[in-house]
C-alpha cells in the first residue's frame, strides 16, 4: 500500500506548511526536525527571504532553529507550484473578524492553492487556522471540490486547531493537539502525522468538534477575564481589593480557576475567536448573550483605564488634558512583541484624543502605529523622563522592566498590580479598592493646579 498515511509512517512524505506565521513556522521547523522534507509556502516575500537567510521573525523560534531547518532541506517559497510534490498540507493562515463577520478569505485562497497544486495521488489536508464551527464542511471541502479534488477520496481532510502560546511556559511538543476528522481514515491519517511532532493527540469525532473545541477554549478565557474585570471595577467602588479576593478564592482546590483583571484583552485569539460563536448564533437566531456581554466588558476596559488616569490626576488637582504620561508596555501580553488587538493601542489613542501626550516604552516592540503615526518605543525606562511626566501608566509587565527606575514618579497607574506597597509615590491599582480612600484623601489635600 502507498496511501498518504503509509508514507507518513515511513517518514517518506513531504509536508507542506501553508502560511509561515506564528503558527506555521513552528510547525515547519518541528516537522523538519522530525525528519520530513518540508516546503513552506507564504505570499509574504519579506518573510520568505528572512527564512532563507536563517532569520526568524517569530519570538518562540530562534535563528538557530530556522537555520537548522534550512540545512535539513526546509524550503520556504512564495511559489505555489512548489507544493506539487507534497503529501500532507497543513494550512495555518490568518483568520479574523471584519464588520462582525468571520473573515475566511485567506483560508479559501490557501485551500484553492493546495487544490490547484496538489499531486495526482492521495494527499492529506489539515486545517490549523482558527475558524468558526462548520467551516471545514462549508468552506474547505467545497473549495477543494470546485478546484478538481475529491474530498474524502484523493484528499483526506482533517482539522487540528493550533494551540500556540507565544511566550508561554510549555514547549511545542508538550501541548496536546486536538484532531478532528469526518471519517476514521481522515482522522487517523492526521493523527499519525501530528504524532510525529507532539507527545499527545486528542482525536475527536468530527472536524466540527475540533473547530468548536478551539473556539470554546478561547471563549472560556474571554468570559472569565470579563468576570474578573467587572469584579475589579465593582471592587474599586466598594473599597475592596479584587485581586486579594481572587487570590484567596484560588486557594480552593476545586471548582475555581483564578484569572487576573487587566486593561483589556489582545492578541489574535481571545478578542476574535468568541466572535465566531456570536456571529454564528445570530445567523441561526440564537443569540449568545453571555459571550456578547463578556466581549463588551473586555472592550470597555481601555476606557476604564483612561478614566482611572483622569480620576487620579483630578484627585491631585490636575487635568488629563495637557498632562504627560510615560506608558510602559505596548504589546498585548508580557514578554512578546505582538501588538495585534493590544488594548495599549486603544488606551494610548484615547489618551491622545483627550489631550494627553504619551511617551512609550516597550523593549519587545520595534515600532507601532498610534493615532496614525508610526512610533518607535524606547527600549528601557529613563529615570529622568519618569520625573518629568505627570503619570507613569503600567500596561504590560515585561520581565525586563526594572521598576525601581520609576521610584521618582509622583503618580503611577498600575493595571497589573506589580508595583509594591513600599513604592514612594502614589499608586492607583486596577481593582484595588484602597484607591477609593486614597483618592478622597488626595482631593482633600491636593492643590488645584494644572499639569506640569
Amino acid at each position: 500500500m502507498n496511501g498518504v498515511r503509509d508514507r507518513i509512517i515511513r517518514a517518506d512524505a513531504t509536508v507542506a506548511v501553508v502560511g509561515l506565521g506564528y503558527v506555521g513556522l513552528p510547525l515547519a521547523c518541528h516537522f523538519s526536525e522530525a525528519g520530513f522534507d518540508v516546503v513552506g509556502f507564504d505570499i509574504d516575500l519579506d518573510r520568505v527571504e528572512q527564512l532563507r537567510d536563517g532569520t526568524s521573525y517569530v519570538e518562540d523560534i530562534d535563528d538557530e532553529t530556522v537555520q537548522q531547518a534550512i540545512d535539513q532541506g526546509f524550503e520556504p517559497t512564495t511559489y505555489a507550484n512548489a507544493l506539487e510534490e507534497s503529501d500532507a498540507f497543513l494550512v495555518a493562515v490568518p483568520t479574523g473578524v471584519e464588520q462582525s463577520e468571520p473573515d475566511m478569505s485567506a483560508v479559501r485562497k490557501a485551500t484553492k492553492s493546495v487544490a490547484e497544486n496538489a499531486p495526482d495521488r492521495e494527499v492529506l489536508f489539515v486545517g490549523c487556522s482558527t475558524v468558526y464551527p462548520g467551516a471545514t464542511e462549508e468552506i474547505i471541502r467545497p473549495t477543494l471540490r470546485e478546484n478538481g479534488r475529491r474530498p474524502g477520496e484523493d484528499t483526506l481532510v482533517a482539522f487540528a486547531p493550533e494551540r500556540i502560546n507565544p511566550g508561554g511556559s510549555y514547549d511545542f511538543e508538550e501541548i496536546p493537539i486536538v484532531v478532528g476528522g469526518d471519517s476514521d481514515e481522515e482522522r487517523d491519517a492526521a493523527t499519525t502525522l501530528l504524532e510525529a511532532v507532539v507527545e499527545e493527540t486528542v482525536p475527536v469525532e468530527s472536524t466540527g468538534a475540533a473547530e468548536l473545541t478551539k473556539v470554546v477554549e478561547n471563549t472560556y478565557r474571554m468570559v472569565n477575564i470579563a468576570l474578573v474585570n467587572e469584579v475589579a471595577k465593582h471592587a474599586e467602588e466598594i473599597g475592596i481589593d479584587a485581586r486579594g479576593a481572587i487570590e484567596a478564592a484560588g486557594t480552593k482546590p476545586f471548582g475555581f480557576q483564578a484569572f487576573s483583571p487587566g486593561p483589556g484583552v489582545g492578541g489574535h485569539c481571545i478578542p476574535v475567536d468568541p466572535q465566531f460563536l456570536t456571529w454564528q448564533g445570530r445567523q441561526d437566531g440564537r443569540k449568545l448573550d453571555l459571550v456578547e456581554q463578556a466581549h463588551a466588558i473586555n472592550e470597555s476596559m481601555p476606557n476604564h483605564v483612561v478614566d482611572s488616569v483622569e480620576t487620579a490626576l483630578a484627585a491631585r488637582g490636575q487635568s488629563l488634558d495637557g498632562s504627560s504620561l510615560l506608558v510602559l508596555g505596548v504589546s498585548y501580553k508580557p514578554n512578546v512583541g505582538d501588538v495585534r488587538n493590544s488594548p495599549a493601542l486603544d488606551i494610548t489613542n484615547s489618551l491622545s484624543s483627550r489631550g494627553a501626550t504619551t511617551k512609550l516604552v516597550d523593549p519587545q516592540v520595534d515600532r507601532v502605529t498610534i493615532d496614525g503615526a508610526t512610533i518607535e518605543p524606547d527600549n528601557q525606562i529613563d529615570p529622568e523622563t519618569v520625573q518629568e511626566v505627570d503619570t507613569v501608566l503600567l500596561l504590560v509587565d515585561h520581565d525586563t522592566f526594572e521598576y525601581e527606575t520609576i521610584s521618582g514618579a509622583e503618580l503611577v497607574v498600575d493595571t497589573q498590580a506589580v508595583i509594591p506597597d513600599e513604592f514612594g509615590g502614589a499608586v492607583v491599582r486596577l481593582g484595588d479598592g484602597r484607591t477609593t480612600e486614597w483618592r478622597s484623601e488626595q482631593v482633600s489635600t491636593a492643590p488645584q493646579t494644572s499639569s506640569k
